[in-house]
């Protein structure tokens, strides 16, 4: 990536785990497409007290060059495994890594080279019976 990643954390004090985590898949992606300029990520913690049932919130933001910006918002899905910031994040990163190969999919198929028509030297020349009468 051309600019570091930001992270930000709501509601939610990180551990070193996690800040891993979110470094490791920020690298995988810029494996994936080294022309990501910059990645943005907001983690968003259970805001209830409750020790079950509130789920983390994931927000990647990122950046290429001649496309609009990928956007991941996982906020709305309420699986209970998301419970654990470790599987949001790989979820988060997931679908951004899909969203990333369908942009550069859809970036080859426009760019798509044909090959030019064969050519080369005339051997022989045949009329054909419309050349003739003409």
């Amino acid at each position: 990536m051309q600019t570091p990643v930001e992270i930000a954390f709501r509601h939610y004090q990180p551990s070193d785990e996690v800040r891993a985590e979110i470094a490791a898949q920020a690298r995988r992606l810029d494996q994936l497409n080294p022309r990501i300029v910059s990645c943005r990520v907001v983690v968003t913690g259970p805001q209830n007290r409750r020790r079950n049932g509130d789920v983390f919130d994931v927000e990647l933001r990122i950046t290429m060059p001649n496309h609009k910006d990928i956007i991941v918002d996982r906020c709305r899905d309420e699986a209970p495994e998301r419970e654990h910031a470790l599987v949001a994040i790989r979820e988060a990163f997931a679908s951004a890594r899909r969203q990333i190969e369908d942009t550069e999919r859809k970036m080859n198929e426009s760019l798509k080279l044909y090959a030019p028509a064969n050519r080369g030297p005339v051997a022989k020349l045949i009329e054909s019976d419309r050349t003739r009468f003409h």
